[in-house]
């Protein structure tokens, strides 16, 4: 079974992913947007450039907004007064690299709001994919505890662009934010990119479709497609008679995602395995190289006695990067199970490879 994992154009995801039919061959799976039928009257017509030397990414003010002389790190900054007199705070900023990942900048605002740090599971559970002029990122919406209208909430979204991580943040009072919220998902999907191809030109190419790396992969014939969750870009179970299925994913963040070590150790958490330390993760790494990409393989199990009487399951999993981001395959399920099923595991990892396509396909 040949599939192929892609993103739409200039989408604006709802968090569900779309897949183009449910018994082909191939499969091309899409963010879909939801169309806006017309403009909030409160979103200005003149853009605002990013105060950058190369005016890499440019965005329109709401007009409800009051502009805010920008700081070092605050290339955009914004305050909107709601209800009762309370305000929300806009903020755009841009750092270098990718400043510790998306786990450790979302727990960072959890603080932001009172609120406990999440693990990299429940983090995936509250993120969902978007598409901005051919550039994806990512948006989380960290709601508060409470009912109280005056708890903090916040919503961000978040870019890998140019070797930079750009933070779009709104944040304050949750009915003040909750407010706001058709403005500044009307801002982020207005974003736009240097290097995006420009939607309107005389010239030839200008008309054609632009195009797209997307994922392909074999998957085994006798794995099944199965729900998963939103962050899951593929999803399947992997089936032996007499056994609960193994559960495979594919997910994708940007940047390194904290690192192959954090990673590692959150899988192994999951099935009651101990964690390892820098050294240990890298004597027990495999490194393969398929059509010029790099993959890291681990093999989780059980291996002192004492870890074997009491954890029962087993984890493959191979990380790769590509284009800025970092792609996670991981099979986990009981560990009998599991070895029948690691040849199919590292075939497939043998036969993923980036493909260019027409993001009108």
């Amino acid at each position: 079974m040949r599939i192929i994992l892609g993103l739409s154009q200039l989408a604006v995801v709802s968090g569900a992913l779309f897949f183009g039919g449910c018994k082909r061959d191939s499969v091309a799976v899409y963010d879909v947007p939801k169309e806006n039928k017309s403009t909030p009257p409160s979103v200005a017509a003149a853009p605002i450039s990013a105060p950058t030397s190369d005016d890499r990414i440019q965005w329109t003010k709401p007009a409800a907004w009051t502009e805010l002389t920008p700081t070092a790190f605050r290339k955009g900054n914004y305050l909107v007064e709601v209800k009762d007199g309370k305000k929300v705070e806009i903020t755009v900023s841009s750092f270098p690299g990718t400043v510790g990942g998306t786990l450790a900048n979302v727990n960072r605002w959890r603080g932001q709001a009172g609120l406990p740090p999440v693990n990299s599971e429940e983090l995936s559970q509250g993120l969902r994919e978007v598409r901005i002029d051919g550039h994806d990122g990512q948006v989380v919406n960290i709601l508060p505890a409470s009912d109280n209208p005056d708890a903090t909430q916040i919503v961000a979204a978040i870019f890998f662009y140019k070797g930079e991580s750009w933070f779009f943040k709104m944040s304050g009072p949750q009915h003040g934010v909750q407010s706001q919220k058709p403005a500044f998902d009307q801002f982020v999907a207005g974003l736009r990119f240097a290097d995006a191809a420009p939607i309107h030109g005389s010239s030839v190419g200008s008309s054609e479709a632009s195009t797209e790396a997307v994922l392909v992969f074999n998957a085994p014939e006798s794995w099944a497609e199965s729900d998963g969750s939103s962050m899951r870009i593929a999803s399947y179970e992997a089936p032996l008679e007499g056994f609960e299925p193994a559960d495979f994913s594919i997910t994708r963040f940007p940047g390194d995602a904290g690192g192959i070590t954090a990673n590692v150790n959150r899988w192994r958490q999951q099935i009651g395995l101990r964690p390892w330390s820098d050294s240990q993760v890298n004597s027990n790494k495999e490194t393969i190289e398929v059509g010029g990409l790099d993959f890291v393989l681990f093999d989780l199990k059980p291996q002192t006695d004492a870890d074997k009487e009491r954890v029962k399951e087993r984890i493959l999993a191979a990380v790769v990067k590509h284009d800025g981001k970092s792609w996670f395959y991981k099979l986990r399920g009981d560990i009998f199970l599991v070895e029948t099923q690691r040849n199919k595991f590292r075939q497939l990892v043998h036969s993923s490879r980036f493909e260019a396509r027409n993001s009108k396909d």
